[in-house]
């Protein structure tokens, strides 16, 4: 028999991406619980805060230890201080725009979709999405204060 026995092909995978997906599959099964509880407490301060950063570095931190450059992560972690934060004020109707395949775009609360991506995360632990929403809807805020100011 070749070198593909049993005990190599039980062994994780190094993560290709920087997603909670992909750090799920490269750890090994007892890893697999903390970083779950991890992300899952992370993701409930990004959900009252709207601060992602602490999610994003517990998705770097363990890509870290299941393989992943640590100068990557770094990167990335220098790119997160350089992200707009969100800021919207609860209850309010801060709106931000949501574009579908198929060309449209629609505005909706912002904490709405927030929240909505934010159950999206609990069940795929993917926390780009999130990424993606908050960033969009800081660049419509600055451009907001800036069409104000003009």
């Amino acid at each position: 028999m070749g070198k593909t026995g049993s005990s190599e092909r039980s062994r994780p995978a190094v993560p290709l991406e920087m997603t909670g997906p992909a750090v799920y599959a490269a750890l090994a099964d007892d890893d697999r619980h903390r970083f779950d509880e991890a992300f899952r407490e992370a993701l409930d301060e990004a959900t009252a805060t709207f601060d992602l950063e602490p999610l994003s570095e517990v998705v770097r931190r363990w890509w870290v230890a299941s393989g992943g450059d640590p100068a990557v992560a770094e990167a990335d972690r220098a790119a997160g201080a350089d992200r707009p934060r969100v800021h919207p004020v609860n209850g309010s109707d801060h709106r931000t725009t949501m574009p579908f395949s198929d060309g449209r775009a629609v505005a909706v609360r912002f904490e709405e979709a927030f929240r909505h991506a934010a159950q999206e995360a609990a069940e795929t632990l993917d926390h780009l999405p999130l990424r993606y929403l908050a960033s969009g809807y800081a660049a419509d805020e600055a451009a907001d204060e800036r069409e104000q100011r003009n």
